[in-house]
């Protein structure tokens, strides 16, 4: 697969970018695979640049503030961004109280799988404390 990403240097080739955007002709293979063509053309025109700046600042977390917060994770396995690797990487380098698995769903379920998610968000909230 071709680069997704593409670089914006508001500031001049010569200085870190500015921005990232997504190349539009990516975005069904990559990020709405199984979703219906119609939030797909809504997604697309609706997406817009990511400021660079905050990718390259460092992220403090402190278990008084972060680790004082429920987390919950929903894996998407049919997710082309973030592929099921990477997501169960990211779930043992950061363990969340619990992890459900949205069948079917890629990495936008809120397209790809609207009912299930909104039935697994209400099932997350109901989870009682630990």
């Amino acid at each position: 697969m071709r680069q997704a990403q593409i670089f914006l240097y508001a500031n001049g080739n010569d200085h870190p970018p500015t921005a990232i955007d997504l190349d539009k002709s990516l975005l069904r293979d990559l990020l709405f695979n199984q979703s219906p063509a119609k939030d797909i053309a809504l997604a697309s025109v609706s997406m817009r640049p990511i400021p660079f700046a905050p990718v390259l600042e460092k992220l403090s977390l402190s278990d008084s503030k972060y680790g004082s917060v429920r987390r919950f994770y929903i894996e998407a396995p049919e997710d082309n961004a973030i592929p099921i690797a990477l997501q169960e990487s990211m779930i043992n380098a950061s363990p969340p109280e619990r992890v459900f698995r949205l069948k079917g769903a890629d990495h936008s379920p809120f397209f790809s799988k609207p009912q299930a998610l909104h039935k697994l968000l209400v099932e997350i909230s109901k989870v009682p404390s630990i």
